[in-house]
């Protein structure tokens, strides 16, 4: 755990001391995930940071023989510090950053509820939480249409146990434009 803070720490506080004049983040950005439906809403703090707080839903089915079989549609929310490293490379390139485009390292936290809210299947526990580090990379095309991919380890709890696992995620969503 002292990683983990010791990461977060670094991350914020180191980023705000290396200013730039340019800021390269959107300053607000909300995007409308598809796989699995959710929100995500993006705010620039600084030239190459964000925070990013999602709502989305996650999905469950288990068929058996012996127990209960059925299916569950989950409540999950995430949130997020995103530093992104390489946005000076990317222009360098000539590549785009508009839309945030670019690869990350983000402290996550991560809360899902354990009741269904639609559907049948309930898990013992009334909630599932992890928190950990991630490398991501995120793609917004000019027509708004993103791509988000993110791995890194992570703790995670619920009521009755804590242990470590890897925090996954594959986005593809439209970024609501600006008016």
């Amino acid at each position: 755990m002292k990683n983990i803070a010791s990461l977060l720490f670094v991350v914020f506080f180191g980023n705000l001391v290396v200013a730039q004049s340019t800021k390269y983040t959107e300053d607000h950005q909300l995007t409308l995930n598809f796989l699995l439906p959710g929100v995500v809403y993006e705010y620039g703090v600084s030239n190459s940071s964000s925070l990013a707080a999602e709502a989305t839903i996650g999905f469950a089915y288990r068929e058996s023989t012996f127990f209960d079989s059925g299916i569950g549609i989950y409540p999950i929310g995430r949130l997020q510090y995103r530093y992104y490293y390489n946005f000076d490379r990317r222009l360098n390139k000539e590549k785009r950053i508009a839309g945030n485009t670019g690869n990350y390292i983000a402290p996550t936290f991560a809360i899902q509820g354990g009741k269904a809210v639609i559907g049948d299947l309930d898990y013992v526990s009334d909630f599932f939480g992890g928190v950990g580090a991630v490398y991501g990379l995120q793609r917004t095309g000019q027509k708004g249409l993103q791509f988000r991919f993110e791995v890194g380890p992570a703790l995670f709890f619920d009521e009755f146990d804590t242990g470590p696992g890897m925090l996954m995620a594959l986005k593809l969503g439209w970024v609501i434009p600006k008016r």
